[in-house]
């Protein structure tokens, strides 16, 4: 049984977030177990039947005052 706030997103049609860093995002084991966590706390690892899940990755950039960029939170 899911928590009331999980059945109404699902319900709702809302999608659910997961925000990311690049690295963990070109990670295939790290993605697998992010995925069985994500679903693990919506109500079961090895099903994500109602749920659109979305996996944002983090890309940030800093440029400094000699206009260098960097890759930050990635």
């Amino acid at each position: 049984m899911l928590p009331d706030r999980f059945e109404n997103l699902a319900s709702l049609g809302n999608p659910v977030r997961v925000t990311i860093p690049a690295k963990v995002a070109n990670d295939l084991k790290s993605m697998q177990r992010i995925t069985a966590s994500v679903l693990g706390q919506l109500g079961c690892e090895g099903c994500h039947s109602g749920f659109d899940i979305r996996y944002d990755v983090v890309r940030e950039f800093v440029v400094n005052e000699q206009l260098e960029v960097k890759v930050v939170g990635g």
